[in-house]
């Protein structure tokens, strides 16, 4: 049995630097020709054929797009899990880049490209090293990570079925290459959508008397809605309520019969969101009352928070230490951005992970879904070496 211990570090290293240049060519691939979520199709058939070309077992889906494999280990066992996302954004790229998107006002500019070239490099090391697995590694491409339903349908395919745990990653321009952010317990926060229509009485701008007019409703909704999070909920939590559109009206001299609000809840634990929708609901529907309007409240739960099981995440920091160092392996930052990693963490226990993708040298420091975003592609190294060490450590623990 292979054992995670500097010999096998060192023959994944090996691997990884011989394979790098052919990772390279993928992501390159993957870059010049980006999918929105739920149209990955040529992506989905171009992963097929890498896994083909190595000789990689898929697993039969009923999903239009997306795919799985699975390396099955010498030795039956425990399965884990690695999760990638494989879909773009609607954004222009913005760079000079030989590899730049090729498609119009698409683009990969969250690298999704990368995570799944990493699954991809671990895959096939795993392959390798088969004959020696104590278990099984099950890898998921999944669809449609910056819409709905991608993550939800992987799991109604029974891709998690047998699955002891399961472990992602994603890139962070935040950290220099060759870093590692660690966290158990709440990384990334829950999602939740709203959309309020306040309906009021319009009439003629001059003769506000004679009306009720939705837009200071709505001012005065927004204002209150802010003093959820500042006089309902414990400093020690973290949660946002923002306003992202108000919409009302269409002249400068009537006053309008409805307003349009829409918003995003964000939160770090479930006892935080469901205070938060109820608050919400309540200060609403009261303050519209109160000046005379109604209020329709359409309060979506979405996206439940990505938190980190303990021992998983234990697990992985080891490796990372192996990997990268003790002093490059840093406690990550959480956010309050969503991923719908957390409903695979809501089946089994899971863990997510900051991979260190910024490089001020070679000037690749913009943010996440920005137009010039970029990452350093050498940071593929260590997410795959992570990727197939943590597997293979949880198999063996």
């Amino acid at each position: 049995m292979v054992a995670v211990n500097e010999e096998l570090a060192s023959v994944i290293k090996e691997k990884v630097e011989l394979l790098y240049p052919r990772l390279v060519e993928m992501r390159r691939q993957l870059h010049m020709y980006p999918e929105l979520s739920n149209q990955e199709y040529k992506t989905t058939s171009q992963i097929n054929d890498w896994l083909n070309e190595y000789g990689i077992k898929k697993i039969p889906l009923r999903l239009p797009t997306g795919t799985a494999a699975e390396i099955k280990g010498k030795e039956s066992g425990e399965t884990v899990a690695i999760r990638a996302d494989i879909d773009a954004l609607p954004i222009q790229e913005e760079s000079d880049l030989p590899f730049r998107s090729k498609i119009d006002g698409i683009s990969h500019m969250c690298g999704h490209d990368v995570h799944t070239v990493i699954a991809l490099g671990a895959a096939i090391i795993l392959q390798e090293l088969a004959g020696e697995l104590p278990g099984n590694v099950r890898i998921l491409f999944q669809p449609a990570e910056e819409a709905e339903g991608g993550a939800e349908g992987m799991i109604q395919e029974g891709l998690l079925q047998g699955v002891k745990s399961i472990i992602g990653l994603h890139n962070s321009p935040e950290l220099p290459t060759g870093t590692v952010g660690v966290k158990d317990g709440f990384l990334m926060a829950s999602v939740d959508d709203f959309w309020i229509t306040i309906k009021g009485k319009g009439g003629h701008a001059a003769l506000p008397e004679k009306t009720i007019d939705p837009i200071v409703i709505g001012s005065a909704i927004v204002g209150q809605l802010q003093t959820i999070v500042s006089r309902t909920i414990s400093a020690k939590e973290s949660a946002v309520v923002t306003i992202g559109s108000f919409q009302a009206g269409a002249t400068n001299n009537v006053i309008p019969d409805t307003a349009t609000l829409k918003g995003t809840v964000r939160t770090s634990n479930e006892q935080v969101r469901r205070k938060i929708a109820e608050a919400f609901k309540q200060v609403v529907s009261n303050t519209a009352a109160a000046l005379g309007g109604e209020a329709e409240i359409d309060y979506q739960f979405l996206l439940p928070a990505v938190f980190n099981d303990t021992e998983v995440t234990r697990i992985v920091r080891e490796v990372s230490v192996e990997i990268v160092s003790k002093e490059k392996t840093v406690v990550a930052v959480p956010t309050m951005g969503g991923e719908d990693f957390s409903f695979y963490q809501q089946e089994v226990p899971g863990c997510y992970v900051w991979l260190g993708s910024g490089n001020e040298e070679k000037g690749i420091k913009e943010f996440w879904h920005h137009p010039k975003f970029m990452v350093d592609e050498d940071a593929m190294k260590i997410g795959v070496q992570l990727m197939v060490q943590s597997a293979i450590r949880l198999l063996e623990n």
